[in-house]
């Protein structure tokens, strides 16, 4: 069913005049009188009869006059939130998360993109780093956060912003005595490093670490599981600032010495491909972030 046709057929029940109702729709008789008759033909029904004042409908007319507002009601708030979704005011986000970028960077952005955007559904997926890749590459999510990712011509990234690297150790280790902690100290230390010891590779400044084989006892899925391992005491790890959020019995954080310091950076990844205004939205959102991170303000991100 034409739903123009249906429009044009409301308004000639409402005004029961074919002249009225043309120059309510702003056009001549003829058309309008063969979208009605057009209509008539399609339910095969007659649904207005002539008086001497115009037009009266028909109870088959009647009947779909009831009908008929319910249908351009539907239409019309079907045809706003299409535009709702198309310019990425409505619609679902998929993030890929993952480890320590979930105790700070990650719930501000999606605080400030939840306070932009709040009919839109966000959906995190909490899986390890290689598995929000291919995710990423098959388009069954649209964003994933990661500190070190293998470079990949489908991909793109963004940085969302650095923080230093801090030591945790369980505080029964003597290096808890200690106020900073050196690459030195760590050179016969035994480390709990990550399964794929990304934390290397996004940190160039630790390169003169790996160079010397630092001492990995165990490898943990991520960093919250490594401060777990911490905690247990199985070893020290290097961390990002932010897990220092995480509060678990016996595990103390130190900062690297001056002579050590270390930044390490968070990105956030996306196909090249990608045009959604959610897309959009969400990096708008990373580079406030960024900015109020930068200017030592993170907590307090713009609406």
């Amino acid at each position: 069913m034409d739903i123009r046709g249906l429009r044009y057929f409301i308004v000639t029940a409402q005004e029961r005049n074919i002249s009225r109702a043309a120059e309510r729709l702003h056009m001549t008789q003829p058309p309008l009188t063969r979208h009605i008759q057009a209509l008539e033909e399609e339910l095969g029904v007659q649904l207005f009869t002539r008086t001497s004042s115009g037009v009266e409908l028909t109870q088959a007319g009647e009947a779909l006059l009831g009908h008929a507002h319910n249908i351009s009601s539907h239409v019309e708030l079907a045809t706003e939130h299409i535009r709702r979704v198309a310019s990425g005011q409505e619609g679902r986000i998929d993030i890929g998360v993952f480890g320590s970028p979930m105790l700070n960077a990650i719930p501000r952005i999606l605080g400030a993109f939840s306070r932009a955007r709040p009919k839109v559904n966000v959906v995190l997926h909490n899986a390890p780093k290689k598995r929000q890749l291919e995710a990423l590459q098959q388009g069954r999510i649209m964003v994933a956060f990661d500190r070190y990712f293998p470079e990949s011509p489908e991909l793109q990234s963004e940085l969302v912003g650095e923080e230093p690297l801090w030591v945790a150790l369980n505080q029964r280790n003597p290096l808890a005595l200690k106020t900073s902690i050196s690459l030195t100290d760590l050179e016969q230390e035994p480390l709990i490093g990550e399964q794929d010891q990304s934390i290397f590779f996004a940190s160039p400044a630790l390169s003169q670490l790996q160079k010397i084989n630092p001492l990995i006892v165990h490898k943990a899925a991520d960093m919250v599981s490594a401060v777990v391992m911490v905690s247990g005491g199985f070893g020290s790890a290097l961390v990002p600032e932010s897990v220092l959020n995480l509060k678990l019995p016996e595990v103390v954080f130190r900062p690297l010495a001056a002579d050590s310091a270390s930044m390490i950076g968070l990105h956030c990844i996306y196909r090249k491909d990608e045009s959604s205004p959610l897309l959009a939205g969400l990096l708008a959102c990373v580079r406030d972030y960024r900015h109020h991170y930068a200017a030592g303000l993170a907590g307090a991100l713009s609406p």
